[in-house]
């Protein structure tokens, strides 16, 4: 058996993978929906319930935290759920592997462009003035929630926005008119371009606190028919089957499948 350890070891590390046995995680995920599961109709609780699930199989006595909010912008996170994270955080057994995942900013967006843009002060800024200080403000919030989770020794992982443009509730007119009323053609497009600017800003931000990103920006999930909820916005059960493939071999550093131990930290 000691060989057999021995073996493997010696195998990852000619890979350049850097690996230590398995051991319990702590996973501490912060969010908004797509983080609290709605539009799940699958076994419920969205990605982070599945994603445990998938760990606790290689690392048994893993735990989740989960204190993602339905309807959350980054502001809303650093002010409700930061505190408690971080306290979730430090107080893992030391044994514990600890890792925190954030997916966080789509209600920004779909906030600022039907409801945000309407109010006196922003027009009086001008539109791409008014949308360059709140989305740039977005992603800076980026940088205050990484540097307090990165204080706990935690492993980071943050998510690269989807085009939320592309989703039904945006392509489809009855589902946008039902939902973001206000959202016209022009700031579908506007909305786009500016999420491209926002990921690359996040990136920036993980690159500085030594944070993987997770992309969801170059992925179908939120256009295809078989992985949505029927509000064309949310995730369905598939969905966030997908998802959790997605962060599964974000943390595992290989396929979701055959993933065994689990990756040291960065």
């Amino acid at each position: 058996m000691k060989s057999m350890k021995y073996f493997l070891l010696v195998l990852l590390t000619l890979m350049g993978a850097h690996y230590v046995e398995a051991r319990p995680v702590t996973l501490v995920t912060l969010g908004n929906s797509l983080t609290a599961g709605d539009g799940d109709d699958g076994i419920g609780g969205g990605y982070p319930t599945r994603l445990v699930s998938k760990l606790q199989t290689a690392n048994p006595g893993s735990v989740l935290l989960q204190f993602g909010i339905s309807g959350d912008t980054t502001t809303d996170l650093i002010n409700k759920q930061l505190t408690p994270a971080v306290a979730a955080l430090n107080a893992a057994p030391s044994a514990n592997r600890k890792i925190a995942l954030v997916w966080i900013g789509s209600n920004d967006f779909f906030g600022f462009y039907n409801y945000t843009i309407t109010e006196a002060w922003c027009s009086g800024m001008g539109l791409e003035a008014c949308e360059n200080s709140e989305f740039g403000a977005s992603a800076d919030n980026a940088s205050t929630i990484l540097a307090a989770l990165q204080a706990t020794g935690a492993a980071l992982y943050i998510a690269l926005l989807d085009d939320q443009s592309k989703r039904p509730v945006i392509t489809e007119p009855a589902l946008r008119a039902a939902t973001f009323p206000n959202i016209s053609d022009e700031y579908a497009a506007r909305m786009a371009t500016h999420l491209s600017a926002y990921n690359s800003r996040v990136q920036a931000h993980a690159d500085t606190y030594g944070a993987q990103t997770v992309d969801f920006f170059n992925t179908t999930i939120f256009e295809a028919p078989a992985t949505l909820s029927d509000d064309g916005n949310h995730p369905s059960g598939a969905g966030y089957d997908a998802i959790t493939d997605i962060w599964h071999n974000a943390v595992t550093g290989s396929s979701p499948s055959s993933s065994s131990i689990v990756p040291n930290s960065h």
